[in-house]
């Protein structure tokens, strides 16, 4: 594989990663409601996870911050869908305050690794001079601080914001990594 296609997948991945944050934050906003929705809260968070840790790993090239958050994904996957695991498992045994206990650590291990990746999409919106990046950062940096609050309201509206920051996000995203299209190259020759 191409140097070229492999950052173009880094950054596909990324964009899906994103994709699935949003995704995994309402349905962790939902807390334990149903059996399929605690399936899905864990299929999607170890969607992300893997996802995150592929793409971040594959533009090391472009961006040598990425590298950390690549390493970052890899400790953490051992770590959040676990917790989960073993929360939604209390849960359904009946010890519903151990289990809050441990989905609260997994979700703020979740928050963490959240603000990471938008720590690295400010990297790479820097690094490419995009003020739109840089924009969509923030808002998703303080869309996660919302989220601290635990009052259900502010954190709905905390992830409203952290979708438009993360399509601020996206935007850039998928202009930088049109820079490293392989059929783009094939063209130009």
């Amino acid at each position: 594989m191409s140097i070229v296609r492999g950052v173009y997948e880094g950054f596909t991945a990324i964009i899906y990663g994103f994709i699935l944050d949003i995704a995994l934050k309402a349905l962790l906003l939902m807390g334990f409601t149903d059996l399929t929705y605690d399936v899905l809260q864990l299929i999607i968070a170890i969607l992300w996870i893997g996802i995150g840790m592929f793409g971040w790993g594959n533009i090391c090239i472009v961006n040598r911050g990425s590298c950390r958050l690549s390493t970052i994904y890899r400790y953490i996957m051992f770590i959040a869908p676990p917790l989960m695991t073993i929360s939604y498992l209390l849960y359904l045994y009946g010890d519903g305050a151990a289990a809050a206990v441990l989905f609260l650590i997994a979700v703020s291990v979740v928050l963490g690794l959240s603000v990471s990746s938008y720590v690295g999409a400010y990297m790479v919106s820097n690094q490419f001079r995009s003020n739109v990046g840089r924009v969509g950062a923030i808002i998703s940096i303080v869309a996660i601080i919302m989220w601290l609050a635990l009052i259900p309201n502010i954190m709905e509206v905390g992830t409203a914001l952290n979708a438009l920051g993360n399509a601020l996000i996206l935007i850039v995203l998928l202009q930088v990594r049109r820079r490293y299209s392989p059929t783009a190259r094939a063209r130009r020759r």
